[in-house]
């Protein structure tokens, strides 16, 4: 490596690790506040976070609504425990994800699962 390429390697290495977190933790965080931020002011006011929430609501619906679709393999309208099968993680908690006790999953079942997995860890105050 010849001197010059070894000062700006030195003189670099600050700067880069200043721009990539260590902790992945720490940079998704700072990349979802960014995201949110879209006035870029620095904070977070109630309709940027209700927006973002919103968006994300929406990307996550349309991966429910996709994901029960291709699960119905009889387009009946409903999951039975048979073909639920196929995603492990919706056959384990099928009991008690089937809120009526009908043996089914509806998309409304799905979709207040859905709700209720985002708010079980969100502060009351």
């Amino acid at each position: 490596m010849t001197r010059t390429a070894l000062l700006i390697a030195l003189c670099a290495a600050p700067l880069l690790a200043e721009a990539a977190p260590a902790d992945p933790k720490q940079a998704y965080i700072d990349s979802t506040f960014t995201a949110m931020d879209t006035n870029k002011d620095g904070r977070v006011d109630k309709s940027e976070y209700a927006e973002f929430q919103q968006g994300r609501f929406n990307k996550q619906a349309d991966s429910i609504n996709a994901a029960f679709t291709a699960m119905d393999k009889n387009k009946d309208g409903r999951i039975s425990k048979e073909e639920a099968v196929v995603v492990p993680e919706i056959a384990k908690y099928f009991t008690g994800l089937d809120t009526d006790g009908d043996g089914y999953l509806s998309l409304k079942e799905m979709q207040q699962a859905m709700v209720a997995a985002q708010t079980a860890d969100a502060p009351t105050k």
